[in-house]
């Protein structure tokens, strides 16, 4: 689930599957981890961001979305659609074993730069995600702790207790999968041991195979406002490795 620890929980698609309630911590999360991306080799999305601020000031984002496991790793490409003043730039999301590349195209200025390590912290399209938020690395590498299981609504879940090793912005992570599918439902982010931020799953849709994936979710941040994640469309579909290449950003 690399591309985006957050978009991706989006954009992965489970079927129904057999759970079992001797699992350890880590085999929950891999197991939340191998839904890949769109939960196929390659596969496109159109998605709406609405970001409102804690003053209640609205901004709306939409997107094309695609995404391919290329050597087993995924690559992501998002191209903004709308509103005028961002449409056209375009980024670029590449899978390493160990941190994630990040590119992004500004048509302003017809250039092509890195984001930078550094830089991660900053608000990805001015929303409450941040660009090291678009990483699995703080449930890819961390230690981990199964807490006693609960329910969300009907369904049966796994919690587990995340600390990150590395260089991460969180002091923990707290993420509810259910159990049926391995689907997140709930991720709970928490700095200096102070709740930051958390994406609840709102809506679930299926696809015309039967699988199931997140069709809305909300990110809301503990100190006011909201991003909300709308999937508008979702498809499997040939793409070319060419797609995924920063020299094509902006082409």
């Amino acid at each position: 689930m690399r591309f985006t620890l957050l978009l991706t929980i989006a954009l992965s698609l489970a079927a129904s599957t057999a759970f079992a309630d001797d699992l350890t911590a880590k085999q929950i999360i891999d197991k939340s981890l191998d839904n890949n991306a769109m939960g196929f080799q390659a596969g496109r999305a159109q998605i709406r961001l609405q970001i409102q601020d804690k003053k209640g000031d609205e901004r709306v984002r939409t997107m094309d979305v695609q995404s391919k496991r290329i050597d087993d790793l995924t690559r992501t490409r998002v191209s903004l659609r709308s509103p005028k003043e961002v449409k056209g730039q375009a980024f670029l999301f590449i899978e390493r074993k160990a941190e994630d590349d990040v590119w992004m195209y500004l048509p302003a200025f017809k250039v092509t730069r890195r984001i930078e390590s550094g830089q991660k912290n900053g608000a990805f399209l001015g929303s409450h995600f941040t660009y090291a938020d678009l990483e699995s690395r703080d449930l890819k590498d961390g230690k981990y702790k199964r807490l006693p299981d609960e329910k969300i609504g009907k369904n049966e879940v796994y919690v587990v207790e995340s600390t990150p090793t590395g260089s991460s912005d969180y002091s923990k992570v707290v993420t509810w999968v259910r159990k049926s599918d391995f689907i997140p439902l709930r991720i709970r982010f928490f700095k200096k041991g102070k709740e930051d931020k958390t994406l609840f799953v709102e809506k679930l849709g299926k696809t015309d195979s039967g699988k199931t994936y997140a069709k809305q979710m909300r990110l809301r941040a503990a100190g006011g406002g909201f991003t909300v994640i709308e999937i508008a469309a979702l498809e499997e579909s040939e793409i070319s490795d060419t797609v995924f290449s920063k020299d094509q950003l902006g082409k």
